[in-house]
């Protein structure tokens, strides 16, 4: 390490080759510069930039706008530096808030948030990362307006004990269903390559509140990526699930979304009925065949979009192959008022065949 005397000593400030010196609380620290290691993802190069806008939109703010940030920064800490906690200036914070914001898919803030409330700190039961399965379970869910935050690492040596500064955000809105999120697909896009078996995985998970920017404090963990049916045996199958996609053209639905639990006769829905021509019940064809462990009835809560008719019901959907045009649904009315069109929403019960 190279430190110049000019900026190591006397209460200095500046740069000398790769040795920066700073005052923090009356001392003087130094740091090394830090090359980048690796090669940078996309979403990186995403969140770089969009830290360079941010940085260069608080300029347009006025006094008044960058007071209100200088006093907030004043009650909140920094990163902390040998045990003490940092003092931040109003630019870092509107830096630093903004670009989770951003990250999470909301728009700039210019004037600083009044009332902060501390958010809580993520956790889960249970992480399985295998080579085509990252799974959470037992995810504590927060409303809106907060979002978990997910980072994780590539493939990393087993005997490595500390590689969180591997770790890069993998999604920023990552969704529970009954407590648990299957994130293969942000695992993949990220990291660019999928697990390796017996290599270790380091986690960071934190929740976001989307209003503001303040984050929780991280949930830190790691993980040995295990074989698929390691990971089958631990959190089961992958969830079976129907979608737009799976359905045929003339299918009297305009939105389709049928997701089915894992080892339990529990199904999430979340479908607009409109319904067959001269009655109120809608069939809905699927392009291929449904296996027998999901055939049965699914007895599901409605409502009816009808203007002036907003009636609340049960509806029945009968889950069958043997329609005359193949794999079908019959969406029919059990009880209650149903009327065209009808949204059909939430948890439901299958009663298998």
């Amino acid at each position: 390490m190279i430190a110049l005397p000019s900026i190591a000593f006397g209460g200095f400030s500046g740069s000398a080759k790769d040795v920066t010196a700073r005052q923090v609380g009356g001392r003087s620290i130094l740091s090394v510069r830090s090359w980048p290691t690796g090669q940078t993802t996309s979403a990186q190069v995403v969140r770089r930039a969009s830290m360079s806008k941010i940085t260069k939109s608080y300029k347009t703010l006025s006094d008044e706008q960058m007071q209100a940030w200088e006093n907030l920064a004043k009650h909140t800490s920094g990163q902390s530096i040998f045990g003490q906690k940092a003092e931040l200036s109003g630019i870092n914070l509107y830096v630093r808030l903004n670009t989770n914001r951003v990250m999470a898919g909301e728009s700039i803030i210019s004037d600083a948030p009044e009332a902060v409330e501390a958010v809580p700190t993520a956790s889960y039961r249970l992480a399985v990362v295998s080579p085509s399965r990252v799974v959470f379970q037992g995810i504590k869910h927060l409303p809106a307006p907060n979002k978990l935050v997910v980072k994780m690492s590539a493939s990393i040596s087993p005997g490595i004990s500390n590689g969180w500064s591997k770790t890069v955000i993998i999604t920023s809105n990552a969704e529970d269903d009954w407590g648990e999120a299957d994130l293969t697909t942000f695992y993949t896009k990220a990291i660019g390559v999928t697990p390796i078996v017996g290599q270790k995985i380091f986690i960071e998970l934190y929740w976001m509140d989307t209003e503001n920017g303040f984050t929780g404090e991280a949930y830190r963990s790691s993980v040995i990526c295990v074989t698929d049916e390691e990971a089958a045996a631990l959190v089961g199958g992958s969830r079976a699930r129907y979608t737009e996609e799976d359905v045929k053209e003339g299918s009297y639905v305009s939105d389709f979304d049928l997701e089915y639990s894992t080892g339990g006769p529990a199904v999430n829905v979340d479908i607009i009925s409109q319904g067959t021509p001269g009655v109120s019940m809608s069939e809905v064809y699927l392009k291929e065949q449904i296996p027998a462990d999901r055939l049965g009835k699914i007895y599901v809560v409605s409502r009816s979009l009808q203007e002036g008719k907003y009636y609340f019901g049960l509806v029945e959907m009968n889950v069958n192959n043997t329609s005359y045009y193949g794999p079908y649904i019959k969406i029919s009315n059990y009880a209650g008022g149903m009327f065209k069109p009808s949204e059909i929403f939430g948890p439901g019960i299958m009663l298998p065949l």
